[in-house]
This record gives C-alpha cells, structure tokens and sequence, in this order.
C-alpha cells in the first residue's frame, strides 16, 4: 500500500501491516499511512488485525519528530492519542499482534485493542518513558490504568519496567503470548467469526462508553505538555 505498511484483505479479514524496514516508529507520515488503511479497512472488512514487522510491532513514536519538541511533539503525541481512541470506537473487532518488542506508543495501542497477540522470545514490551526521560501524558494515564494489572501499575507505568512477552500477559498488556503469531491470529479470527458482529458493534462502545469522555479529556489536557 505504501513503503510504510501493507494491506491486505481476506475473507472479510483486513491486515494492515506496519514495515518501514526500522522500528516501525510513528511519525506524521505513519499516522498518515495507518489512518488510510484504517480507512478502507473500515469500509470493506469485518475484522480487522494490525501487526508489525519480524522482531518488533513499533517502538513508539518518531523521536526526530518527537524531539523538535513545541507544538510539533504535542501534536504527534496528540495524533497518537487520537489514533488509540479510533482504535476503540472502531465498531470491529481488532486484533494486534507483535512479532517482536512492543513499546511506547506500540505498547499503548495494544491496550486500545479488542485482542492483543505477542510472540515468546527475548522481546521487551512495555512502556520505557521514565527510562528515556520523557514525561507520561495524560492520556497515557488514563488509557493504561484500567487495563494494566494493579499489581504491576507502579512498575510499569511509573518506574518504566519492560517485560518478556509471557511475562507481559500477566502484567495485562498481552492477552497471549504465543510462539507462532500466525496460528493466535488464525485462531482469535475464528473466535470472532463465531460471535455476532452486530452485537459486538453495540456492546464494544457500552464496554467503553465511561472511559471514552476521560480519555478525551486527558488529549485536550495534553495540549499543555512540556515535551523536549
């Protein structure tokens, strides 16, 4: 589709795929190329599934992009946020799986998604923003707290702890942790083929619908932060 993802559709199934030969690193040109896939798949699939490359989904934002700092980091972190919140309100199944490390902004949008697949094997996934010296927005806040495992808040959000894919389970941002991504998307596939679709579409909204003005609210919040 472009020289920074792949999409394909099969069996009502959209598989957008990111690969810009790197780390799969979300600048402005990737929240392009993603938003254009998300798109169509939108309009033509069922089901949609969202993976990276071989060794890593993404390592978060852009840091160039990031690190211009101003108004040019807000509104990245911004589109982000914004990209996570599509994820949810997308009235379709979606499906993320990692061939690899996960962190950052990868490791947000997983907790956006409806199933999250990871593969076994020396991969970090997790959130390493106190590690790098960069602040944790609002949003980021907002969006990890009800998904994470209380048990490990402090050590993944604060302290900036990364995890091993089996690990990562329990900790709450992976569903599976697999040592063939293939299969875990065939299967979690199949699962949704089995459920109706149209009550997924009602109840997908229900289930966020006391999260969603929070999250909204921390994107504006955000506007105000000091990146850079």
């Amino acid at each position: 589709m472009t020289d920074l993802l792949s999409y394909d559709l099969t069996d009502d199934v959209a598989t957008i795929r990111l690969d810009d030969g790197k780390a799969n690193a979300f600048s402005n040109a990737m929240f392009d190329a993603v938003n254009a896939a998300m798109d169509r798949a939108d309009s033509e699939a069922k089901i949609i599934v969202l993976r990276g490359r071989d060794g890593i989904f993404s390592a978060g934002y852009n840091l160039k992009e990031l690190m211009l700092g101003g108004d040019t980091a807000v509104q990245l972190v911004k589109r982000g946020s914004e990209f996570a919140v599509r994820m949810m309100e997308t009235r379709k199944p979606i499906i993320v799986a990692g061939d690899g490390h996960i962190v950052a902004l990868g490791a947000f949008l997983f907790l956006a998604a409806d199933f999250r697949i990871g593969r076994n094997g020396p991969f970090q996934v997790g959130l390493p923003e106190t590690a790098k010296g960069l602040p944790m927005h609002n949003f980021g806040r907002e969006l990890a707290m009800p998904r994470l495992n209380q048990r490990y808040f402090s050590r993944a959000f604060i302290n900036g702890e990364m995890f091993e894919p089996e690990a990562a389970v329990d900790v709450g941002y992976l569903d599976e942790a697999t040592d063939d991504v293939d299969a875990a998307i065939a299967k979690a596939v199949g699962f949704f083929k089995t459920v109706s679709l149209h009550a997924f579409a009602i109840n997908k909204p229900r289930g966020h619908q006391t999260l969603m003005p929070v999250l909204k609210q921390a994107i504006e919040d955000d506007l105000d932060l000091k990146i850079g």
